[in-house]
């Protein structure tokens, strides 16, 4: 049997009318998450310095994983069952779904997350705008590991559909989302690369904005008080502008799975 044709205007479109019909909801869902990711931000400021190295940056970002998980679950439910299936408060309890979707994020992600420790380790910080010459060592060693990563993140986003299956409460495999995802890949890659692209433009942006009016009026470097105020508001932007990545992995995951609540998947191809 052959898979089903996903339409890439499609799934683009019908992923933020989603997101800009619950807009209500996707606050509510997003809040306690917000607060989390922005304590773990606070952790790292009173840690070392307001803008940590790479290295410790990506230490708190792996354990910032854990509210992220608590929001994308729920809006994956959202999604595919509707309001009524987001029990509680996400934020507020961790159950089997959350903690078998961060197993399968860890195990899709795991060679990307040691490749890009790995390029911090060998590039040398802080980073010089190259002059005449040849590349220092450090960066020459750490171009590869580079190319490496971003190749392995190709393949990370390529099975992240399969993300969505814990959250519905079914066993998953990357191989499962391979075959299921067969003659659909550019599909998959494309959609998914185009939202991520979106969501860093308005993290950056808001950044950018934010931190100039606190600037302006608070001037720098931030006490506790204004940095928390540009903290809260950047978080819940991120929350909202990684929803249509999210979105478009349940609606993936629907398309080609056939999945629907009580009913058996379609057969994925050999």
């Amino acid at each position: 049997m052959q898979p089903p044709r996903l339409i890439f205007s499609e799934l683009i479109a019908e992923a933020f009318r989603r997101v800009t019909g619950n807009v209500r909801i996707l606050l509510d869902i997003a809040l306690v998450p917000t607060l989390i990711s922005v304590a773990l931000q606070l952790v790292g400021r009173w840690m070392g310095s307001e803008r940590p190295e790479p290295l410790e940056a990506m230490i708190i970002k792996l354990f910032d994983f854990i509210p992220a998980t608590m929001f994308t679950v729920a809006w994956y439910r959202l999604v595919l069952l509707g309001p009524g299936a987001v029990a509680g408060t996400p934020g507020l309890i961790w159950t089997a779904r959350e903690r078998g979707y961060l197993g399968q994020l860890l195990l899709i992600s795991a060679i990307p997350i040691v490749l890009h420790a790995l390029f911090w380790v060998l590039m040398p910080w802080p980073i010089e705008a190259p002059g005449p010459g040849p590349l220092p060592a450090g960066v020459e060693s750490a171009m590869p590991v580079f190319f490496a990563f971003v190749v392995t993140v190709f393949i990370t986003l390529r099975l992240s559909f399969g993300l969505v299956a814990p959250s519905v409460d079914l066993a998953w495999t990357p191989h499962l989302s391979w075959r299921y995802g067969k003659g659909n890949g550019p599909t998959i890659l494309f959609a998914l690369l185009l939202l991520l692209v979106v969501d860093f433009a308005v993290k950056a942006f808001a950044i950018l904005i934010l931190q100039g009016l606190a600037r302006s009026f608070f001037g720098t470097p931030f006490t506790l008080g204004p940095w928390l105020v540009v903290a809260l508001v950047v978080e819940t932007i991120a929350y909202v502008a990684i929803a249509p990545v999210v979105t478009v992995q349940a609606l993936i995951f629907r398309s080609l799975t056939g999945w629907a609540p009580g009913g058996p998947l379609r057969q994925p191809p050999p």
